[in-house]
């Protein structure tokens, strides 16, 4: 062994065992699972433990979004906001191309890049925050969060990448507000997004919408739209009814299951610029599951069912399908570096090309996170109801019709008023259950 030769190894073999080390650090995966297994037995108390058993990184945009998350599902609105807004501050910072970022995905992974959140992530975060916000009675605050995800939106300029469900719920706010003619505005936008979008999520117009858009029409006297959409809808005995100082309306949004979780996975692919196979790693969810469980809201002898008007489940699989001609790039991009200098170290030293081999093949990771607190479904009811108290159950049904789980609340009706109440349902809680089954 030449002394030139020597004096390199040692520097080597560190880079290659800290290589190693890195790699031995839990990955988000892990944690990720750990969440959600708690979340699917009704734990959500041991999932929020789980995500901040250590102090919450506010550089970690991707901890702070789950945080946040369950934070509010034990109804923790101003804690959950606080986190959010840290991590939209974040996004944002983070919005612009980092070359350093860059430059690591190209030699280690793509998990070393900063997350700034998927395009429907980014708007959803909006949402969640105005969620937070009407619960806490601030509709002001509420509307500024939809402002916010409107400007996103034009950011990117293409009406597929905009978001149905945001635009439809934009425009109960406005109208919460007593701002109709922003609402109409809204739910114009909203009938045109889910057409525009029916190939990513797979919903057509929601009825409900449907109704909410005549409904704006009318009031409005613009009669010509009105008969028009009416005909289109198929809504011919549809009847608007004016609104009365006797009742108020209810809102009720359903977050309903999990959003997929992705996983790795590692093919062999020639590269021609080596003339030999590499191995590159790429992210995939898991296959498709099964439909979220049907809902529906029992208010005294009544049962209206929710309608589906967001799947994230559908949106985060396209989102990863338009994401990966980049990905594999990257991937096999990288592979050709880690060949090549695999290659010089094994013509330098056998030992360092060996650990060097052994580095890149522990270090070649598909890059698995995404915000995986999200809820499979969004599902929506709006009712009118007489002024005062209620109690209101949102009734968890499967498929043979059964009752598995119920969502308790209370709701005070204001004259001619909006209310609104959102939920999330993932699993039945094991005390909850307890409880149940020995009735």
């Amino acid at each position: 062994m030449s002394d030139g030769i020597c004096s390199r190894l040692p520097g080597r073999i560190v880079l290659a065992f800290l290589a190693l080390s890195l790699c031995g650090c839990a990955t988000y995966s892990q944690q990720a699972t750990s969440m959600r297994d708690n979340l699917l037995t009704g734990r959500a108390d041991l999932a929020r433990i789980t995500a901040e058993e250590k102090d919450v990184d506010e550089d970690d945009v991707l901890a702070c979004l789950n945080t946040g998350m369950l934070r509010r599902m034990p109804d923790d609105y101003v804690g959950s906001n606080q986190i959010l807004e840290i991590a939209k501050q974040r996004m944002e910072a983070l919005y612009g191309v980092s070359i350093t970022d860059s430059a690591l995905s190209v030699t280690i992974n793509d998990a070393v890049r900063d997350y700034k959140g998927d395009r429907y992530e980014q708007v959803l975060l909006h949402a969640y925050m105005a969620m937070n916000y009407l619960q806490l009675g601030k509709l002001d605050s509420a509307r500024v969060e939809m402002l916010q995800a409107d400007v996103k939106m034009m950011e990117w300029g293409e009406q597929p990448e905009e978001d149905p469900f945001v635009r439809y719920f934009a425009g109960m706010i406005y109208e919460a507000l007593g701002e109709d003619d922003q609402a109409l505005v809204s739910y114009r936008k909203a009938r045109d997004t889910y057409i525009a979008t029916h190939d990513r999520q797979m919903l057509e117009v929601p009825l409900m919408l449907k109704k909410d858009l005549l409904r704006m029409l009318a009031g409005q006297a613009l009669w010509d739209e009105y008969r028009t959409l009416k005909s289109e809808f198929g809504l011919t005995d549809f009847k608007p009814v004016k609104p009365s100082e006797d009742f108020g309306e209810l809102i009720v949004v359903l977050n309903n299951g999990l959003a997929p979780i992705r996983t790795e996975a590692a093919i062999m692919t020639y590269s021609a610029e080596i003339q030999s196979n590499v191995r590159v790693a790429f992210p995939v969810y898991e296959k498709e599951s099964s439909p979220a469980k049907r809902s529906r809201l029992k208010i005294g002898g009544r049962h209206i069912d929710l309608e589906t008007v967001e799947n994230i489940d559908s949106l985060a699989r396209h989102a990863l399908d338009d994401d990966m001609p980049l990905v594999m790039t990257r991937a096999i991009a990288r592979a050709v570096v880690k060949y090549q200098t695999q290659t010089q170290a094994q013509e330098q030293h056998a030992l360092a090309g060996f650990l060097l081999t052994v580095t890149n093949l522990a270090t070649e990771r598909a890059d698995t996170r995404s915000w995986t607190t999200l809820p499979k479904e969004i599902q929506i009811a709006r009712v009118v109801l007489p002024v005062g108290t209620h109690d209101v159950s949102i009734e968890i049904v499967n498929a043979a019709g059964r009752v598995v789980d119920v969502v308790d609340a209370s709701v005070n009706i204001a004259p001619m008023q909006h209310s609104f109440i959102t939920r999330h349902w993932v699993a039945p809680v094991p005390a909850k259950a307890a409880v149940a089954t020995s009735k």
